[in-house]
Order: structure tokens, then C-alpha cells, then sequence
């Protein structure tokens, strides 16, 4: 058996945790699309801008290169004339006034 098959077979074997968790991924896909559908109804408004917006991010916290890729898509939208705007919450952030 291969290492990519065994890898696949780990990943596809249930085990205790992921037995008992499987409760939980169950409410949180119902929550999902609980509101999804608030979304479409319009129960649950979105945001509209007059200006393109772009998000940058994952679910992963730090060292997945999000912040290298923002600072050359800013630099790389400027050279074409753009003029881009960054928001950044931070991880655990406490700043409580917009830096400029």
C-alpha cells in the first residue's frame, strides 16, 4: 500500500472522535443553511458598495502567507492606478481607532 493510500484510507476510517462529533458537523451544516436561506429570502440583509471588494482570508490563523499577498496585490492594484484600501482586524487586535 502506498503512503497517498494509506493517507486516504486514515482519512475515510471513522473513529471514536470522529464519531462523536459527527453530532455537532450535523448542527452546524443545518445552522449553515439555516442561514443561507435567510440570505436568499432577504430575512437577513447583505452589504452592497459602490467600490470592488476584495477579502483576503481562511480559516487558518497565521503563516499561510495572507499578509505578503495583500501587501503585493496593494502594491500591484496601485502600479494600474488603483488606489486600495486595507482593513485588518487583527488577530486578538485591541486597537479601537482607525490608523490612516
Amino acid at each position: 500500500m502506498t503512503l497517498a493510500e494509506r493517507i486516504q484510507q486514515h482519512w475515510r476510517t471513522p473513529t471514536a472522535v470522529s464519531l462523536a462529533l459527527t453530532p455537532f458537523s450535523l448542527v452546524y451544516g443545518l445552522v449553515t443553511k439555516i442561514r443561507k436561506a435567510a440570505y436568499i429570502s432577504g430575512v437577513l440583509k447583505t452589504h452592497r458598495f459602490d467600490i470592488p471588494v476584495v477579502v483576503v482570508g481562511n480559516l487558518t490563523v497565521g503563516g499561510t502567507g495572507k499578509t505578503p499577498f495583500v501587501i503585493t496585490l496593494a502594491e500591484r492594484l496601485k502600479i494600474r492606478g488603483w488606489r486600495p484600501g486595507i482593513v485588518s482586524r487583527g488577530y486578538r487586535g485591541k486597537v479601537t481607532e482607525a490608523e490612516i
